[in-house]
Parts: C-alpha cells; sequence; structure tokens
C-alpha cells in the first residue's frame, strides 16, 4: 500500500492540488451541481405564489436517504429566492436546521422557532436594511414556557399568541410592511419530530400554515425529510402529504456526476484532468449517490495528490485504499448502528448476493425476522424497493459485510 502523506507543501502547484471535495459538509451553493427540474420548478412556482393576491402558496418537501444532498438544495432554494429572483420578487426566507432537542413536542419547536426568527431571517437585498430594523423591533419573552411576541414599542398589555398568532403578526407588523411579497420557512431534517405523538407536530404545522394563508400570510414551507417518513406519514394521515409539493431526489447519472465533480473543480481552480472513464467508474461503483461521489473524489485526489492528470490507471492503483477508507470511516459506522442480531441478518442478507431479499428468505432468524427488516429499513440499512422486496441500502456496503465476521 502507498504511503499517503496528505500535508505537503505544493507551494508551485497550489491550483492543481486544491482539494474541493468535502464528504462532511452538505455542498455548499458555490460546489452545487445538477437538480434542475426541480429547481426550475421552484422558480417558477415561487414567483408565482410571491404575485397570488389572495396567497396560495406552495409547500414543499425534499425527499431522500441519507446523503442525497437534501440540505445542499434547501442552501440553494434560498440563495436563489434570495439572489436570483430579486428583480422579479421581493422574499423573505428564515432557514430553521431542526434537532431532536428541538423536535420532543410542539411547544419545544415553537419556543426555538421563535426565538432564533431574528438572527435566522434573511430577505432580499434591496429591502435588508429594512427587514432587519423590522426585525428588530420584534420581541420575544418566554415566561414559563409560555411564548409571547409584541412590538416593542407598543406598551398595551399583549396577549400569549400561538405559532399562528405570532407568524400573523411577524407578517403583518413587519414583514409585509417591509416589501416582502412571500416568506419562505425552511425547516431542515423534518424527522426529528416523532410520528406517532399526541401531539402530532406534521397535523399542526398543516394546520398552521393552512391557517395563516386563510389570514392573509403568504408563508411558504419548505421542509427536508427521509423518504421513509412521508411514506409512513401518508398510512396515518394522507391529508398531510398532500399538503406538499415532493422533490424527491435520486442518485446521480453519469452526466450528473461528471456536472458535480467539474462544478467542485472549476470552483476551487483545480486544473486537475480527470478522465471520462474514471467518472464513469466511480458513477458505477458508486451508482451515483452524491455522498459517495464526494467522497471516492476526495480520497481519489488525496491518493493522486500532485498529479495533473487523473486517468483509470491512477484509479485503479487508488481503489483498494479508497474502499478501505470507506469501509473505516463509513461504512464501518453504519454496522455499529445495529444491534448484534441485527448485524447478523444483514451479512446474511449480505451473502447470498441476491439483488433483492425477503422477511421469509430468514426463517432461520426466528418470528421476529419481519420486524429485523423494519428496523434496519428504519435505520437506513436496508431500503424497500417494492412490497415485501428489499435490498441493502448500496453494493459497496454489501460487499463491505461480507467480508465480516
Amino acid at each position: 500500500m502507498e504511503n499517503h502523506n496528505h500535508h505537503k507543501n505544493h507551494t508551485n502547484n497550489t491550483t492543481t492540488t486544491t482539494n474541493p471535495f468535502s464528504h462532511q459538509h452538505p455542498a455548499q451553493t458555490t460546489y452545487f451541481a445538477d437538480r434542475t427540474k426541480q429547481i426550475q420548478y421552484f422558480k417558477q412556482t415561487a414567483k408565482n405564489s410571491a404575485k397570488l393576491n389572495p396567497p396560495a402558496p406552495l409547500n414543499y418537501a425534499i425527499l431522500g436517504t441519507w446523503g442525497q444532498g437534501k440540505t445542499s438544495l434547501v442552501y440553494k432554494l434560498k440563495e436563489i429566492a434570495l439572489n436570483e429572483l430579486q428583480t422579479e420578487i421581493q422574499c423573505a426566507c428564515i432557514y430553521f436546521p431542526l434537532m431532536p432537542q428541538y423536535c420532543k413536542n410542539w411547544d419545544t419547536f415553537t419556543e426555538n422557532l421563535l426565538k432564533k426568527i431574528k438572527t435566522t431571517t434573511e430577505a432580499t437585498q434591496n429591502i435588508l436594511p429594512k427587514i432587519k430594523k423590522e426585525i428588530d423591533q420584534w420581541e420575544i419573552s418566554i415566561n414559563t414556557g409560555i411564548i409571547s411576541a409584541k412590538r416593542k414599542s407598543d406598551e398595551k398589555q399583549h396577549q400569549t399568541p400561538n405559532l399562528t398568532d405570532a407568524l400573523q403578526q411577524l407578517w403583518e407588523q413587519h414583514l409585509q410592511p417591509s416589501g416582502v411579497q412571500i416568506a419562505f420557512i425552511m425547516l431542515d431534517d423534518l424527522h426529528y419530530f416523532p410520528l406517532k405523538a399526541e401531539d402530532s407536530a406534521y397535523l399542526n404545522l398543516r394546520t398552521t400554515f393552512q391557517e395563516l394563508v386563510n389570514r392573509g400570510c403568504n408563508y411558504s414551507l419548505v421542509v427536508t425529510a427521509h423518504s421513509l417518513l412521508f411514506s409512513e406519514i401518508a398510512e396515518l394521515a394522507e391529508p398531510i402529504v398532500r399538503f406538499f409539493t415532493p422533490f424527491e431526489l435520486k442518485s446521480f447519472t453519469f452526466a450528473e456526476v461528471k456536472e458535480s465533480i467539474d462544478v467542485r473543480l472549476k470552483a476551487a481552480k483545480n486544473t486537475t484532468v480527470i478522465d471520462d472513464e474514471v467518472i464513469q467508474v466511480i458513477t458505477e461503483k458508486t451508482v451515483g449517490h452524491p455522498y459517495m461521489v464526494v467522497f471516492s473524489m476526495s480520497e481519489l485526489l488525496m491518493h493522486s495528490e500532485g498529479k495533473e492528470h487523473i486517468g483509470l490507471e491512477e484509479l485503479q492503483a487508488a481503489w483498494s485504499d479508497i474502499e478501505y477508507s470507506f469501509g473505516r470511516m463509513f461504512f464501518s459506522q453504519k454496522f455499529q448502528i445495529a444491534t448484534d442480531k441485527e448485524r447478523q441478518l444483514m451479512i446474511a442478507i449480505a451473502k447470498t448476493k441476491k439483488e433483492f431479499v425477503s422477511p421469509t428468505d430468514f426463517k432461520m432468524f426466528g418470528k421476529g425476522v419481519a420486524e429485523l427488516f423494519s428496523r434496519l429499513e428504519s435505520k437506513e440499512l436496508l431500503v424497500k424497493q417494492e412490497r415485501g422486496k428489499y435490498s441493502l441500502f448500496h453494493p459497496m456496503f454489501a460487499e463491505f459485510l461480507r467480508h465480516q465476521q
């Protein structure tokens, strides 16, 4: 195995060796590629929603499995709303990344969202100063878990509004007077809300934003979530699913992988030439999975550091090390989140080398095998392809499992 020294000082070749492939973070807008259909649809509908009176905004759900670029697309849509569309419509965006502690119940979510609005609200450039001045007038106070919103100059005793009342006040007293035509509230990682709870956040979201539109407030909701979540919601409360326009993210084609690589290299002013044959092999091995493409390219560039041209020979020399890095840095972590029994089942599935398997193929695991399949699906280690048919989440993971005890 080659000695990997990734920290050499290439002072005379910095533009060639800059590595823009970071797999630990969502793609910033500078590195964003593809998702053309979703972006075009968002542009058209956002402009239309901003101009409708009375309002009738669309709501969007960005869906996909891990690593498909859901958060990256949210970043891109926010940039489009605030910058690219600024000559046509005036927008505000409130981006709120969810965390488990924010999603324990509806009151906790409401409290944290309202507290963070002042620091997370962005707006179209020409109304940004006014928005900042107006938002500063919106005072949030929390007393014994009760949330209130009022204008600082308002000396009257204020009511204690729920989320609907607070967002209505925000729209009528601050956003609309500043020239905002539409406000996008972007909730990243909606799946942190419990699916089955006495006070369903999903039903509350739908009710809240429907009522806001009924009150003349033009809020558009943009959420990201695992694809599996919406399948589960559909079984419990199908109208919630219909409340959103879904953007289902899939793996990249060869052309899309090539674009994603070219965009990053160009943005980083990296002059390395990557042969199309190399991109084709990476597409095939990763099945076009965006995260795994970025991971592969990051490792390949480090392995080939200082080279101005990467062909099949360079890829073949590096691939065993890249596979080892996948196993050590990624697949082993996925493997560890499973229980011992679930790991045994995954190894058994991998050793069959079948494209699809069914719980009935593994009767040796006892009556609880269907529950094991369900738990592995919820952990995104198994993917349901059709009714009763499953596959491991990625062929490379299956190969990793075949080498486990």
